[in-house]
């Protein structure tokens, strides 16, 4: 085989095996089996979310566990798009859904957020390892289960939250979580290019 063949040979393992990393973390923790999904982190994970800041997968795992049992099971749909692959460093971003239903004011209501998943994978013993996992939000949406239902909601309040995630913003201040007006989004272009900055230094200088 000639050397440039094996060069997209490896290129192209890497990037499946980070794909099916990603989906594999996800699935992993929506039907709660949370010995794969703390298999799919580096132990020094770090991982923001709109309800969970902090660093080590095993704590991500075990806060995980503890959310769904107050919230009940929210399910992801995952599509790997992008990976980049510099020896044994890597990022990998994702089109996501993230589906949700909870009761507002009485009345059973589904939310959607769209949203991309990016992280930072390191090679570690051969495998692949989550480093980090960030929610580049998009938009959502926000709907009752019973179209016939009226929901009412406080058209001040939302008008202060981020389009790119107001409805989820939203949903999270009525289980008492004030999510961080400062995450990632669309809405802020300028804050995502600097994060994307700063992900290609760390790809490319390992900093």
């Amino acid at each position: 085989m000639e050397p440039n063949q094996i060069l997209r040979l490896q290129s192209f393992l890497d990037r499946e095996e980070l794909f099916d990393l990603v989906r594999r973390e996800r699935f992993a923790r929506d039907q709660r089996r949370f010995d794969v999904m703390r298999a799919c982190f580096h132990r020094d994970a770090y991982v923001r979310t709109s309800w969970y800041e902090g660093r080590g997968g095993n704590a991500y795992v075990e806060a995980t566990r503890e959310w769904m049992v107050k919230t009940g099971n929210s399910k992801h749909w995952v599509f790997p798009a992008f990976a980049r692959v510099s020896g044994d460093r890597a990022t990998v971003e994702s089109s996501a859904m993230i589906f949700n239903r909870a009761r507002l004011e009485g009345v059973e209501v589904d939310f959607h957020v769209f949203c991309r998943f990016f992280s930072r994978a390191v090679r570690e013993d051969g495998n692949w390892k989550l480093l980090t996992f960030h929610v580049l939000f998009e938009r959502d949406v926000l709907k009752p289960v019973d179209p016939a239902a009226q929901l009412s909601v406080d058209g001040v309040l939302l008008d202060t939250l981020r389009p790119s995630y107001k409805f989820l913003a939203y949903i999270q201040r009525q289980r008492g979580v004030f999510v961080d007006p400062d995450l990632l989004g669309d809405d802020r272009p300028e804050m995502l290019d600097g994060f994307h900055a700063e992900e290609e230094r760390w790809l490319t200088d390992g900093r």
